[in-house]
């Protein structure tokens, strides 16, 4: 058990994964550009809904989609941007590799956590 829990650890100290947290703080940190990531966002998902609306108006949704490959043109150019899309791949890229090594979310002993998780351990013959 000891060497899964030590497994995880390395899991979680790595590089990868903290070049994305380093670039998300830098991201949120910067309040205009949080504010663009927003609207971005919300931008998406307002044009989305609009043309699953029955009837939508089409000059409405083509100039929200206007804005928004604008405000996703002006994102794309921002270094801390490019940081942090460069960082999350890495990031996912680690995390795909080291799936194999670490296979586990919990300790084991479901009686903590309420079994509230989707892992749920077997138990070996002659375990209490």
């Amino acid at each position: 058990m000891e060497e899964k829990k030590k497994g995880m650890l390395d899991v979680l100290a790595a590089d990868e994964i903290h070049r994305y947290m380093k670039a998300k703080r830098a991201v949120n940190e910067d309040t205009e550009l949080a504010a663009m990531v927003k609207e971005y966002e919300e931008g998406n998902a307002r044009l989305e809904k609009l043309i699953q609306t029955e009837g939508f108006d089409a000059d409405e949704a083509v100039r929200l989609s206007n804005d928004m490959d604008y405000i996703g043109f002006l994102l794309s150019q921002n270094p801390k941007i490019v940081e942090l899309q460069a960082a999350n791949k890495a990031m996912n890229q680690y995390l795909a590799s080291a799936k194999g090594t670490v296979s586990f979310a919990c300790g084991g002993n479901c009686g903590t956590c309420g079994e509230g998780c989707s892992v749920k351990w077997e138990q070996k013959d002659g375990e209490a």
